[in-house]
C-alpha cells in the first residue's frame, strides 16, 4: 500500500496549530499490517518543541537539541515532530488511528504554546538541567522507600525504573499522599519540577 499526496485535512481549535494534512501513507517498516503516516501542521513549532519534553515521561522522549527534533514513544508508536511542523508516525493501524493520535498531540502543542506566551514559568534551560539529573536512583531517593507493593511493584526501585520509562504513573505510589512523606513530595518537586511530575501522572 502506498498513497502519495493524500491531502486529507483535520481541523482543530487551537492557538498555534489548527490544521494538519495527512500527506502520505505507506506500509510500516517495523510492523506488519501497520502503516507509516507523514503529516504536515499548518504552523512551525520550533519554539514549542523543546518544551514538549515536559508533557511526556522522560523515558518516552528523545530530543535532538541541535536539530530541534523530538521523537515521542507513545501509544506503542514512534512519533517524530520537526520544527517545520512535519510529523512522522509509524506503527499505526489506519488513517482513523493516525487522526486520533495526532489530534491529541496538536492539543498538547497548543497548550504548551499558550503557557509559553503567558510566561507560565516554562524555561527550557531549567528543564534541561533537571532532566540531566533524572535517573532511577535519583527518583528512588525521592520515594518513600517502604517497599509496600501498593503500586503493584515489589520494590520502590522497580517502581522508579518503570516510572522513568512511563510504564507506571506517579500517583500509584500511595504513601506519597501521606503527611509523613511530604518531604518526599518536596524532593520530587525539586528534582523534576511540577510540569514533569504532572507528565509522570501526579495531580495535586
Amino acid at each position: 500500500m502506498e498513497i502519495d499526496e493524500l491531502e486529507y485535512e483535520i481541523f482543530v481549535d487551537g492557538a498555534l496549530v489548527k490544521r494538519v494534512t495527512i500527506q502520505q501513507i505507506k506500509p510500516c517498516i517495523v510492523a506488519e499490517n501497520m502503516i507509516r503516516v507523514l503529516m504536515q501542521l499548518d504552523s512551525e513549532i520550533r519554539d514549542v518543541i523543546p518544551l514538549l519534553i515536559t508533557r511526556y515521561p522522560p523515558g518516552k522522549v528523545n530530543f535532538i537539541e541541535n536539530k530541534g527534533i523530538i521523537t515521542l514513544n507513545i501509544q506503542n508508536r514512534l512519533v517524530t515532530l520537526y520544527p517545520s511542523g512535519k510529523i512522522s508516525m509509524n506503527n499505526t493501524i489506519d488513517k482513523e488511528d493516525a487522526i486520533e493520535a495526532v489530534t491529541e498531540i496538536m492539543k498538547v502543542i497548543n497548550e504548551v504554546f499558550i503557557e509559553l506566551n503567558n510566561d507560565n514559568g516554562l524555561d527550557y534551560s531549567e528543564i534541561k538541567e533537571k532532566l540531566s539529573k533524572i535517573g532511577p536512583l535519583a527518583l528512588y531517593n525521592c520515594l518513600p522507600k517502604t517497599n509496600c507493593e501498593k503500586c503493584g511493584e515489589v520494590t520502590c526501585m522497580a517502581f522508579a525504573i518503570k516510572l522513568l520509562s512511563g510504564d507506571i504513573k506517579l500517583d500509584k505510589c500511595k504513601p506519597l499522599r501521606d503527611r509523613e512523606h511530604i518531604k518526599d513530595v518536596s524532593c520530587l518537586k525539586e528534582l523534576l519540577g511540577i510540569q514533569i511530575m504532572q507528565s509522570m501522572g501526579w495531580n495535586e
